[in-house]
């Protein structure tokens, strides 16, 4: 007589799977905010020198 063994699927390692899953999207959400806000700071940073550069262009200070 042969016996048939229904192996069941471990739940436990579906649940550490998602866990490893949503960490790594966490991950990445994380890393895209950081590229974000250095961009926007970069960015601000250049207005700052245009507007700087503008008003010494065209308004200056009066002397």
């Amino acid at each position: 007589m042969q016996q048939i063994i229904v192996k069941q699927p471990d739940r436990w390692g579906r649940y550490v799977a998602l866990g490893f899953a949503a960490a790594a999207i966490a991950v990445m959400l994380l890393i895209g905010l950081v590229v974000a806000l250095v961009a926007a700071g970069v960015c601000a940073l250049c207005i700052a020198v245009a507007a700087r550069a503008l008003r010494g262009l065209f308004g200056g200070k009066k002397k």
